[in-house]
């Protein structure tokens, strides 16, 4: 009975939200919707290269890892035709944290879906940036499921 009470007390003093927790605010919210709204406009209406150069432009990334970005886009070397739209898949915010947040996107193109990731990360500046993009054509459904690193294990096992 006893062990039975201090399971029932642990598991509700889990369930309790902490006070340290992170809030999410609406400023903040509205800021990173405005980056990605700008960088999937950018890459419907000019491409890859247009919407990179617009984080390079921002301040985001810096013009090595563009360049970087261009490279891996270019070598994925699929045609999947011209964007029309996105979608936001999947949008998380890292417990305890008020300065990083993760999203997961779909880009609809003529022949086939594109899988994005986008961290967003909030300078001391109070300037929220896209810090690091991510992209996958070939395993779309296991990309936007699985954490960065059991996906990135699991690509390389496929293509092996």
């Amino acid at each position: 009975m006893r062990s039975a009470c201090i399971i029932l007390v642990a598991s509700l003093f889990l369930a309790v939200p902490s006070s340290a927790g992170a809030q999410t605010s609406s400023v903040d919210d509205e800021a990173i919707r405005k980056l990605y709204n700008d960088f999937f406009q950018a890459f419907i209406q000019a491409g890859f290269s247009a919407a990179i150069e617009s984080l390079v432009q921002s301040g985001s990334i810096d013009p090595h890892v563009a360049q970087e970005l261009e490279r891996q886009f270019q070598g994925m070397g699929l045609p999947t035709g011209r964007a029309d739209s996105y979608q936001v898949v999947h949008e998380t915010q890292i417990a305890h944290t008020t300065r990083f947040r993760a999203s997961y996107f779909l880009t609809h193109h003529e022949t086939q879906p594109m899988a994005w990731g986008l961290r967003f990360y909030k300078k001391v500046t109070s300037v929220w940036v896209i810090a690091h993009v991510r992209f996958e054509l070939e395993f779309v459904e296991d990309f936007l499921r699985l954490p960065e690193v059991q996906f990135a294990a699991y690509r390389r096992l496929l293509l092996e």
